[in-house]
């Protein structure tokens, strides 16, 4: 009988793992996205326009997200111990609102929020709505939109992402502490910093905005440029002097390759406030304390590589920085910064799992000190020293992706605090997200 080539049967063996890595890599191209495919729309684009239109439109639109959140921290004093789990029912999102044109040249969008969250800090103290956006656009002006009113301003990608759209319930530390509000010096559980930790002014202001996106072949190149009163959506305190927020924000898709670069300058307002006594009343006016402003920079940078609404491999990076350089305490300038990491993957045409990780850091952030939310909130600084805080935060998610926008969610975060002696948080969420829209003037 012959003996076996050895010499042969090594390089069969190569042949063999080389068609076995070949395969592999067609099989993992196959996933990835296609630099052919159209790039993603701006959010600006989708929030501020409608298709041109000779006669007006209405559409009655928005999303319902009802779910489920349990919240449980390792002791910060014993090793191995828990502490007591906080769990309850709750809508993440109830928000409706209308859209439409009034002819080619003006177009209007507005969008309330019903839910008891953190883009509504006045509802659960006075107990109604709040308007997050009510704009309008005019296109006058060939190569360029004009949006006037309370809009979402462009800063980071992550948090104007339309809320059916975003392929986690929660969002990172960064946004919620960053984008959306203004000294949070501690976040609260979980990373994400509530009304009481600061003003939380959702991503929106009341102001002026120019916009737009061209196509020169298969990319896209989008820009915003805007004034704001720098006030937040709660307005709870006007411009007193003038507007005094400036944004820039420019974007680049070339197929599934994706880069943005958000930027704000200016001062920001907070308050008036009511002081919170055993004689306050929801109704009390006129408000006990008088505003305060402080002048911050923000800036945010997003790289991205497919789409996440669509292909079945993605994976998207953001950055955000602030530095507060007049606190109205006496404490030096603040500083904060984040960063998550994310990737996601399709395994079948429904179904799509989500990593990321998150980090949050802070540098003498002036605290929030005081009760209540809101309008009934009540800041004192006076002898408070600048807070340092410091988190990374993994999370798991799991989305099923049903029919007519309906998507299904499962959210694990495990946040882990660096310097406060704080507990390692571990919370699970469930939501489903219903959105709707009923043509009313077609």
């Amino acid at each position: 009988m012959k003996k076996p080539d050895k010499k042969r049967s090594v390089w069969a063996r190569a042949v063999g793992a080389g068609a076995l890595l070949g395969a592999s890599v067609t099989a993992a191209a196959g996933l990835l996205p296609s630099m052919t495919e159209k790039p993603m729309a701006p959010w600006t684009m989708v929030y501020g326009t409608e298709k041109p239109q000779q006669a007006p439109t209405a559409l009655l639109f928005g999303v319902l997200q009802p779910g489920y959140a349990y919240i449980q921290g390792d002791s910060a004093n014993a090793a191995g111990a828990r502490v007591g789990g906080n769990a309850q029912f709750k809508f993440y999102r109830v928000r409706p609102g209308i859209r439409g044109s009034l002819g080619p040249d003006i177009d209007y969008y507005f969008l309330s929020e019903f839910a008891n969250n953190p883009a509504d800090p006045n509802n659960g103290v006075i107990g109604h709505a709040h308007v997050l956006d009510a704009s309008v656009t005019l296109n006058y002006v060939p190569g360029v939109h004009f949006e006037i009113g309370q809009m979402l301003v462009p800063f980071a990608e992550e948090g104007i992402t339309a809320a059916p759209m975003l392929p986690w319930i929660n969002y990172s530390p960064a946004t919620y502490n960053i984008s959306y509000n203004e000294f949070a010096s501690t976040p609260a559980t979980n990373g994400i910093a509530g009304p009481g930790a600061g003003l939380f002014n959702a991503g929106g202001e009341l102001g002026l905005m120019a916009f737009n996106d061209f196509h020169p072949g298969n990319m896209s190149f989008n820009y915003a440029v805007g004034l704001f009163n720098g006030t937040g959506v709660s307005e709870l305190e006007s411009s007193m002097h003038h507007p005094d927020q400036v944004l820039a924000h420019i974007g680049a898709e070339d197929g599934p390759l994706g880069l943005a670069v958000g930027f704000e300058n200016g001062r920001q307002m907070i308050g008036p406030y009511k002081v919170t006594t055993a004689t306050a009343t929801i109704n009390e006016t006129p408000y006990d304390l008088p505003g305060m402003s402080y002048q911050q920079q923000k800036f945010a940078l997003d790289l991205r590589y497919g789409n996440y609404m669509t292909d079945p491999l993605w994976v998207w990076y953001e950055y955000q920085h602030a530095k507060d350089t007049q606190q109205p305490g006496a404490h030096g300038p603040g500083v904060a910064r984040g960063w998550f990491a994310a990737a996601g993957w399709r395994p079948v045409k429904h179904v799509m799992a989500v990593f990321r990780y998150s980090t949050y850091n802070s540098e003498n952030i002036e605290p929030v000190v005081g009760s209540g939310t809101g309008p009934m909130f009540t800041p004192n600084y006076t002898g408070v020293a600048g807070v340092s805080t410091s988190l990374d935060q993994e999370s798991l998610i799991g989305v099923y992706l049903a029919n007519k926008g309906t998507r299904y969610y499962v959210e694990w975060d495990r946040t882990s605090f660096n310097n406060t002696g704080a507990p390692t948080d571990n919370a699970v969420s469930v939501m489903v997200s219903l959105p709707f829209g009923v043509r009313l003037i077609h």
